[in-house]
């Protein structure tokens, strides 16, 4: 299933959900998490992922929270 690229202007909660949801078929490996999600971004996600300062993410959780804490503002009201 393709999975809609995250620009930033729809929930980060339901990007990540659809996001593990589909890529966990395929593996579980928090590493290989972390390499896959930014191909799932586009626009000024991506730009976001792009800035992140080396070595400050450690864990699938991790960038999780911080993607969704950068774009809380994109959530429904």
């Amino acid at each position: 299933l393709p999975l809609d690229k995250y620009d930033g202007t729809i929930d980060p909660d339901e990007h990540v959900d659809v996001f593990l949801t589909q890529v966990t078929l395929s593996t579980t490996d928090d590493a290989a998490l972390c390499r896959i999600f930014p191909t799932s971004l586009k626009g000024r996600a991506l730009s976001w992922f792009t800035r992140l300062p080396a070595n400050s993410i450690d864990s699938f959780n991790t960038l999780a929270s911080q993607f969704t804490i950068q774009f809380a503002t994109s959530r429904p009201h």
